[in-house]
């Protein structure tokens, strides 16, 4: 198969249903293109779609149907009416930065407010390559003997048994917040947070564990990021503390008259400045679960929604320069800033520097400090893409010498050279292109780490376990977890190749060719003179798109590249020209397919074409084509692949 073949994707349109299109678009005032658009999306009835369309911060469900978050409430408060050491103890990645840095400003705004400033809060981030993911006992011990009292964890700790034992014998009252499946860590981790399949907890030794994930929770929505659960203690702290301090005098930013049984929090309120912490804070929730691409329903959708809306006037330092220094100061900041603009540079730290100085920039107090440390993850950030660059250039030669993409239905590869903290981008970039299972290795001396991403249809961890029935005597891997799309893994070098063989096997087994065809989801088939600014317009009540909410895909048959058909950008790798269906048109753009120019000029022009809606970046004269066409420039099509 040449690797130009893989390319070409098998267009996916769901059905329509005429019916429940009218009964939503009727009751809710919408299009009936809007109201598929909501039931593509699995909402099928009324009230989801409306509830979906608000999405106000009322709909939160009480953070104190969270098990163990009162108790664990009590405790931090205690420890800071009582000036004991509170470390909170994060991920390095921008879920775990950004939760770390929500519940230190928490606890600092809580301390100053209620206790002036008694309190010594800390936090600690473990080193991607030195430590790995997660509590060590090691870390503990270090911060025993730095007096800490309370560790608070977010975004890990959901399987740290040891560590919970070795903070109980040491004294420290462990608080677990996390989100990652609760199991029995007998597979380990890699470089993803390790998520299990079962749904019970041994972590008995910790004083809390504050998880939506747990059976024990009454929480309604399990899907929240590691800062939500973050936020919800956060909110429960301010609540707590103001009813011990008898102080309250607003209204919880999410509070309802009373509880129901939908879980709708109570009219528990916080002090107004807490008030204000918290709906500065939600931008950091934004941030952390717009990275970590959780599904953005429910109430992560109001988290990115709010959130987003809190980042663009954000009183953050951190946040203010980061904006600044990826170019977006005084811009609409969207979903799509987070993933491509604002998270790369918060991650680079922890994956090629020191995860700590993304805490450091979202919790400093200067601003003169924020920019220069946005300068410095700006460097890194630059340093990463150099080594990202290089290794996917290398992986790529690898790939073509030593794989046969015709038999192989899986790609591993290994390198003494390769940068641990960026496999994963690399093999999630080599797995959206040759469209196969992706382990990349990056080996030091005799153990190797590897990061592996999937395609639709394959379970990375279930083949995972699967290997490992293949051997009762020992393990081909040291350690693995994740989950279906994404795991990590170390292995000894010298069974790399072995283990290379049987994965290869699995994945013959668990799926054949066809599941190996890219695919390319279409919401709708429409004619262009269906499109309009007004329904761009009024998809914009889909915002914010993101994991479970992407942006909506149109097709379009029968229509013909017109006027000038030109390459433009480096290289010519973009392609631009006008599409025609009848006496419509619209300018369009592909980026990244200025190679298919010779099929358009072949095949005439003629092609069908995928695309989501855009405003125009800029228009041109319409002077190219005769009057008798209708040119629509308040939009543009924006390509997602063109069939010829």
């Amino acid at each position: 198969m040449a690797i130009q073949e893989l390319s070409q994707k098998k267009w996916v349109i769901p059905p329509l249903n005429v019916n429940l299109q009218k009964e939503i678009s009727d009751a809710l005032h919408i299009s009936p293109l809007l109201s598929q658009l909501l039931i593509n999306r699995g909402l099928t009835d009324v009230n989801s779609a409306k509830t979906f369309l608000d999405s106000t911060l009322s709909q939160l469900s009480d953070p104190m149907l969270l098990p163990d978050i009162v108790k664990s409430s009590e405790r931090i408060i205690d420890a800071l009416s009582k000036g004991e050491k509170i470390t909170v103890y994060g991920d390095y990645d921008v879920d775990g930065i950004s939760s770390t840095a929500l519940m230190v400003q928490c606890l600092e705004a809580l301390s100053g407010l209620y206790w002036n400033q008694k309190s010594e809060i800390d936090y600690y981030i473990p080193d991607r390559l030195d430590e790995g993911y997660g509590l060590s006992v090691e870390a503990i011990e270090m911060l025993s003997e730095r007096g800490t009292k309370v560790i608070i964890t977010v975004d890990c700790g959901a399987n740290s048994f040891e560590e919970a034992k070795s903070a109980r014998e040491k004294g420290i009252d462990l608080i677990i917040t996390d989100h990652h499946e609760p199991g029995d860590n007998s597979s380990g981790s890699g470089e993803e947070a390790m998520l299990q399949n079962s749904l019970s907890c041994g972590c008995d030794d910790a004083f809390g564990l504050i998880n939506p994930k747990l059976t024990t929770s009454n929480y309604p929505f399990r899907d929240l990021a590691g800062v939500g659960v973050a936020f919800m203690l956060a909110w429960a702290l301010g609540q707590i503390a103001s009813t011990r301090a008898g102080t309250a005098s607003q209204d919880c930013p999410v509070g309802q008259k009373e509880a129901d049984p939908s879980g709708k929090p109570q009219n528990r309120k916080v002090a107004v400045e807490f008030k204000d912490f918290l709906m500065d804070a939600i931008g950091l929730a934004a941030l952390g679960t717009l990275a970590d691409v959780v599904p953005l329903k429910q109430e992560n959708r109001i988290l990115a929604k709010y959130g987003l809306s809190s980042l663009q006037n954000s009183k953050n330092h951190g946040v203010n320069a980061l904006k600044e220094i990826a170019g977006l100061k005084d811009k609409t900041i969207l979903s799509s800033h987070v993933g491509f603009n604002l998270g790369p540079r918060i991650n680079a730290a922890g994956r090629v520097g020191d995860a700590k100085k993304g805490v450091e920039l979202l919790t400093v107090k200067c601003e003169n400090k924020a920019k220069e440390i946005a300068e410095y993850l700006e460097s890194e950030n630059k340093r990463r893409q150099k080594i990202q660059s290089d290794i996917l250039k290398s992986a790529r030669k690898k790939i073509l010498d030593d794989v046969d993409i015709d038999s192989e239905m899986s790609i591993i590869i290994s390198d003494d050279s390769w940068h641990q903290g960026v496999v994963g981008i690399v093999a999630s970039r080599l797995a959206s292109e040759f469209y196969r299972p992706v382990i990349i290795i990056a080996t030091d001396g005799e153990v190797g780490s590897g990061s592996a991403r999937s395609v639709p249809g394959f379970n990375l961890y279930n083949a995972l376990a699967k290997c490992q029935e293949y051997f009762t005597d020992r393990k081909i891997l040291i350690t693995f977890g994740g989950h279906a799309q994404a795991a990590g893994l170390s292995i000894l070098k010298k069974d790399i190749s072995e283990f290379k063989e049987i994965f290869n096997t699995v994945s013959i087994e668990l799926m054949d060719g066809e599941d190996f065809t890219p695919t390319l989801n279409i919401d709708l088939e429409v004619k262009l003179s269906s499109l309009s600014s007004a329904l761009l317009k009024e998809m914009k009540c889909l915002f914010p798109h993101g994991e479970g909410n992407p942006v909506p895909v149109f097709a379009t048959r029968n229509v013909k590249a017109v006027g000038q058909v030109r390459r433009f950008g480096v290289n010519g790798k973009h392609l631009g020209f006008y599409v025609r269906q009848g006496y419509i048109s619209f300018k369009t753009v592909g980026f990244g397919m200025g190679d298919k120019i010779e099929d358009l000029k072949q095949n005439n022009g003629n092609c069908s074409i995928a695309y989501v809606l855009r405003p125009p970046y800029r228009k041109e004269a319409n002077g190219m084509y005769s009057n008798n066409m209708t040119y629509k420039e308040e939009i543009e099509l924006e390509l997602k692949d063109i069939s010829t």
